[in-house]
């Protein structure tokens, strides 16, 4: 199953092309609860009426991988091991990347930062 970052529910909620296509041809989706509190918080302070409600019934689609104690400890490593090569990357988009590792899945993004993540398969659409 792959895992899909914020980025990915919203380019497909906005229907983008690329992202219905890959959701088409890969039905089997995920996404984490990081993304899903990131994805919620945008529709959250939208001024548009509906939107919240909106989002929580999109979300309702996804299984939400959860962020336990094994995610935290590989949040940890990954950040230290970023931190100490310079290549730090939003602390939500770790949390995401430790929670798609702890799961032993790959993440589905356009987002190319989560590339300098080790260990972390990374397929774009």
């Amino acid at each position: 199953m792959s895992v899909v970052d914020t980025c990915f529910l919203i380019d497909l909620i906005r229907e983008d092309p690329g992202a219905i296509h890959f959701a088409v041809e890969s039905p089997l989706l995920s996404t984490t609860s990081i993304s899903a509190a990131e994805f919620l918080y945008g529709a959250r302070i939208s001024k548009r009426p509906g939107v919240i409600e909106a989002a929580t019934a999109f979300l309702a689609h996804f299984p939400i991988l959860p962020f336990d104690a094994d995610a935290a400890a590989l949040y940890a490593d990954i950040a230290a091991g970023l931190r100490d090569r310079g290549d730090r990357i939003s602390s939500f988009d770790e949390l995401i990347a430790a929670t798609v590792l702890r799961h032993g899945e790959e993440i589905v993004s356009r987002d190319t930062h989560f590339s300098v993540i080790p260990g972390l398969r990374v397929v774009s659409y």
